[in-house]
């Protein structure tokens, strides 16, 4: 990795970065190039695919129909609200 490819990175990130931070980030990008090649290079063949590290499974609920109609329940506990819909902070401008 050459300080070209250092500079494009950074500003691609939009970072402003010295002579001596772009040689230290240099080395630590090539060392982590170099980590991603040796992983590259293991033989996983024997190894079976996973879908999550974890070996658990989701637990499911049944279903159960609640024809209590909660709106009110929700609507008073609201700091504010009218009769159908909650007001909340305006986020854009």
């Amino acid at each position: 990795m050459d300080q070209e490819t250092v500079r494009t990175i950074c500003y691609l990130a939009r970072l402003e970065i010295d002579q001596k931070k772009s040689e230290k980030i240099q080395k630590d990008l090539e060392t982590i190039v170099d980590l991603i090649g040796g992983l590259q290079n293991i033989d996983t063949s024997a190894i079976e695919p996973l879908y999550s590290p974890l070996e658990m499974t989701a637990s499911i609920h049944e279903d159960i129909e609640n024809s209590d109609n909660q709106k009110e329940k929700f609507l008073k506990n609201a700091p504010e609200s009218n009769d159908d819909y909650f007001f909340v902070p305006r986020v854009v401008e």
